[in-house]
């Protein structure tokens, strides 16, 4: 079912901090997020209620989520899948795309690329996206989420605009009670069919007092539905705007307050873990814990922007690894102590971040080439796509240079020296995938980010993509601002890794 206005996910994440966070951001989107802590309990809930997305770690108790994904496609479930690991290497994204996953994100993600790549799996489920949808007078903006009646704004609570919403979105549809239910609240608040009535007669009070009182009509017996006559044609899209863009910012500065308590919670386990080691009175599942909770942080830290805390916990989860004799004790000892000291700086004025449209990027904090500008080196044989490219890029700031002929890349990419390299897939005379395999293997290019374009997104290409060394694919027809987004991220993760 394509339910774009309130689009139910299901969390399946054992990472209480971070699902809290999830929650908290993706609720301000009015997404309606349901949460699991376990595999099985996941596949549970999915056989229960019809989702529209499953976010899915990957390191999950009970079931994991590669085996939770490979049973919901044995059983021929189709819900698309986004798979969240810490796991960024190619044989852990081939494994998690075979398992039937439909999108691939690597821990530390930052909140605007998990909202890009979810808006991009809603495309899928729906071709028609809009952002201003009119019925008669009433006029609805999901993108500012304001309800107005003859130019004048209404007053509506969130749940009030969310129910206008599913109506409006879906125009032609009666909703019962538990349908309204079904698609608005959480499991964990599930309200009455007498507190759905009670919302629906607010909203018709409110849409009285300016005239529009008939827009919801009752079918009794059946729901509720709009009321045909106001019914008219939708138009017009949009991006976020930069108020928008502000208030995300503002919401993830007090998403960190709320759960700070629980990352130093982590963090006390790790200086405990470093203590016992040092002691020689720790067991192997205290080391475990103190593992788990630095794989925690690394994939939750970042998303208030403290990256080089995420990577110092990567890099302390990975010496866990070790058997305790062989622990550098040192080595953790400092990783600890910096990672404590880099918690304890303040998260920065997320509030007061600079942005353009939808990504949401302070471009001092981009590498740039020696020139100062940022550089992205497109080749594609198709000159529309490359203009379009161009456009796109050059209009958040990217300078963007661009080739038909792909044999030519060597002497460009020394002329360019870019950031960031887009091939597109299928070019005649040598293939994208061909280009992106020799570049890998050539050591002066070998760090390249690069982004493959492809018509096709099946399971098999995509796999082919990440076999050939790529970092990420994008799909035709491109959309600005997913473009935008994984280039920026792209260029972002690749040149600023922390030097610890």
């Amino acid at each position: 079912m394509n339910r774009l206005d309130s689009m139910r996910i299901l969390l399946v994440e054992d990472d209480r901090n971070l699902a809290k966070a999830l929650t908290a951001v993706l609720s301000k989107h009015n997404y309606i997020l349901d949460v699991s802590t376990d595999g099985e309990m996941g596949w549970e809930m999915i056989n229960i209620i019809s989702y529209d997305l499953v976010l899915l770690d990957v390191m999950l108790p009970k079931l994991d989520g590669i085996s939770l994904c490979r049973r919901l496609r044995d059983n021929n479930l189709q819900v698309p899948v986004m798979l969240m690991t810490a796991k960024d290497s190619m044989t852990d994204k081939l494994i998690g795309l075979d398992s039937g996953a439909d999108d691939y994100l690597v821990k530390p993600f930052e909140i605007q690329e998990l909202l890009a790549r979810i808006r991009v799996l809603s495309r899928r489920l729906t071709e028609k996206s809009t952002a201003i949808l009119s019925c008669g007078s009433v006029r609805l903006n999901s993108q500012m989420r304001e309800i107005s009646y003859n130019g004048k704004v209404l007053p509506f609570s969130r749940k009030e605009y969310l129910l206008i919403e599913l109506f409006i979105r879906h125009p032609c549809r009666v909703f019962s009670r538990s349908d309204i239910v079904d698609h608005l609240w959480t499991l964990d608040k599930l309200p009455t069919e007498d507190t759905v009535k009670s919302h629906i007669r607010r909203i018709r009070n409110k849409l009285k007092e300016v005239g529009a009182e008939d827009l919801i009509e009752t079918l009794y017996g059946h729901g509720y539905r709009i009321n045909p006559r106001f019914l008219e044609n939708s138009l017009s899209t949009s991006s976020l705007s930069l108020a928008q863009s502000k208030e995300l910012n503002e919401s993830i500065a007090q998403i960190w307050q709320n759960i700070q308590e629980g990352v130093f919670k982590h963090l006390d386990i790790l200086e405990e873990t470093t203590i016992g080691l040092q002691s020689r009175i720790l067991d192997q599942n205290q080391i475990k814990a103190a593992q788990k909770s630095a794989h925690q942080l690394a994939g939750t830290v970042a998303t208030f922007g403290f990256e080089a805390a995420s990577y110092i916990a990567k890099a302390i989860e990975v010496l866990l690894q070790n058997q305790p004799l062989l622990i550098n004790l040192d080595s953790l000892s400092q990783l600890v102590r910096t990672l404590r000291l880099e918690l304890e700086k303040s998260p920065g004025d997320l509030a007061n971040q600079e942005t353009q449209t939808d990504v949401l990027f302070s471009w001092s904090d981009l590498p740039l080439t020696d020139s100062g500008e940022i550089r992205v080196l497109a080749i594609d044989d198709d000159a529309t796509i490359l203009i379009l490219l161009k456009q796109i890029l050059e209009n958040v700031g990217i300078k963007v240079a661009t080739l038909e002929n792909p044999t030519q890349i060597w002497q460009i990419l020394e002329t360019v020296a870019p950031n960031l390299l887009i091939l597109d897939i299928n070019m005649p005379e040598i293939n994208g995938l061909e280009i992106c395999r020799t570049v890998r293997n050539t050591e002066k290019w070998s760090w390249l980010p690069i982004l493959i374009l492809t018509v096709q997104s099946d399971r098999q290409t995509v796999q082919q993509v990440f076999a050939s060394g790529a970092d990420d694919y994008l799909t035709k027809p491109i959309v600005p601002e997913e473009l935008s987004t994984q280039v920026l991220n792209r260029i972002k993760r690749s040149q600023r890794l922390p030097k610890i």
